[in-house]
């Protein structure tokens, strides 16, 4: 008569059966590991021969092999570079960098790549509010940039490009608020005058165009502003005020044809009011 096995050697039997298995998976994903490095190496040499779509194609199945390995991670990094920077295909670039900064360990690695995902929508695929989220979830990585003015800037020009122009003007304010010295406070009140006169607010757009003049007197901005003001000048119907506005800044401003037109343009406009 057969021995019935007691549970205390069937739990060392299936201990043994579970180490084997575990040891057969590491040793797999080992190979499968080193064929994945093996694999970059070869797109490496297609990127450095310019056979691009050849390097994309060798990453694509580097990355399926075992989607969720380090070197996976490397190689959705590289493919997504590639895409970017050699064959123009930004939204095949968007997913795999996104895909990279979800497997990514290794935070400095994630925020820079996540800093070309906010880059390509803003510059790249014309959409304005994928910029605002991606530039979001760049301050909440680092709330303490030292690009943060840049990030801060990009939301209220995705908001301005998205005709939003109260979110914008209030991105605009939070920048002047967190980062008075920034480099770019003179455009951001540039910039929320304009979307004053966006909206048609042209005597309240005046009042905020004053303040990048008051504030900022030797950026290109002061002159920008000053253009502007005569614009809103003209809207307000107050065409001597504007023509003396225009007349001051024809010197400084480029093109000077345009504020040159403007003085014409006003000028008959005044002569029409008689």
């Amino acid at each position: 008569m057969l021995k019935r096995p007691n549970l205390r050697d069937r739990i060392l039997a299936q201990a043994g059966t579970l180490k084997f298995a575990l040891l057969a998976t590491l040793l797999l994903s080992a190979c499968t590991e080193r064929r994945q490095g093996q694999m970059l190496e070869e797109a490496d040499t297609k990127i450095g021969d310019s056979s691009y779509t050849e390097a994309a194609e060798i990453l694509k199945r580097a990355v399926a092999l075992h989607p969720e390995s380090r070197t996976a991670t490397k190689a959705l990094y590289k493919l997504g570079f590639v895409e970017e920077t050699y064959l123009k295909d930004f939204e095949g670039a968007l997913s795999n960098y996104r895909r990279f900064v979800g497997q990514a360990t290794d935070p400095m690695a994630a925020y820079e790549v996540q800093k070309r995902i906010a880059a390509l929508y803003f510059e790249q695929t014309g959409d304005p509010d994928q910029a605002v989220t991606a530039y979001r979830k760049l301050l909440s990585m680092s709330p303490e940039s030292l690009e943060g003015d840049l990030f801060q800037f990009r939301i209220g020009q995705g908001f301005f490009r998205s005709n939003e122009f109260e979110k914008a003007r209030e991105a605009y304010q939070e920048l002047l608020a967190h980062y008075p010295k920034s480099h770019l406070a003179a455009r951001a009140r540039f910039e929320i005058g304009n979307t004053y006169y966006m909206e048609g607010r042209y005597d309240i757009g005046l009042e905020a165009l004053k303040q990048v003049v008051r504030n900022h007197p030797q950026s290109e901005y002061a002159v920008e502003a000053q253009f502007l003001s005569a614009e809103c000048l003209e809207h307000l119907d107050q065409f001597p005020a504007a023509l003396q506005t225009y007349e001051s800044i024809v010197a400084r401003y480029s093109p000077r044809e345009i504020v040159e037109l403007r003085i014409r343009e006003v000028s008959k406009r005044m002569k029409k009011a008689k």
